[in-house]
């Protein structure tokens, strides 16, 4: 069991490298995106190509390490995992646009959603309450809104993946 977690965690390490430098890719067009809507499209139209990285790398971890025996903890592990030390990479390129090439963007990215809060039909005192709140620090930004939220979305995408590279592993042995 010990070796099969060393296995796991130097994949998902080897693994999510490539899915890090993807996802910094990706954000550049979103930095690029703020004066070019066409980069911002682009930018969303990749994100699609997250799930099927992770689905990718459930196939290959499950054939090359656990002999197409993965229980769906050891899928949900690994894609944990794949997303935290990727989300790292990202880390690194949003907290040095946040901080030294935009340093106003935290402050934009939540007046514009103080705007959406107030055309909305929420109660004025819960959007003063928002727009009350101090600002994130860029340290405290990265954290909650990259290696949380990839983390998150990595769970929640592993949810769905994980029992269907299972089941799709079952069909293409039953065909081989």
């Amino acid at each position: 069991m010990v070796d099969n977690r060393n296995q796991m965690l130097n994949y998902a390490i080897h693994a999510s490298f490539t899915l890090g430098i993807f996802w910094v890719v990706k954000y550049l067009f979103v930095i690029l995106g703020q004066d070019a809507k066409l980069l911002a499209i682009t930018a969303n139209i990749l994100s699609v190509f997250t799930p099927l990285l992770l689905l990718n790398y459930l196939f290959k971890y499950n054939k090359r390490y656990l002999d197409n025996k993965m229980s769906f903890w050891q899928g949900m592990q690994f894609a944990i995992l794949l997303f935290f030390f990727a989300s790292i990479l990202e880390s690194v390129i949003v907290f040095i646009h946040i901080r030294w090439i935009d340093p106003f963007y935290i402050s934009n990215l939540y007046e514009r959603m103080t705007i959406l809060a107030k055309s909305l039909p929420f109660s004025a005192e819960v959007t003063e309450q928002f727009a009350a709140q101090p600002l994130p620090s860029s340290f405290s930004y990265v954290f909650t809104n990259v290696i949380l939220g990839n983390v998150f979305i990595g769970i929640l995408l592993s949810l769905i993946l994980v029992p269907f590279s299972k089941k799709m592993n079952r069909e293409i042995k039953s065909i081989l």
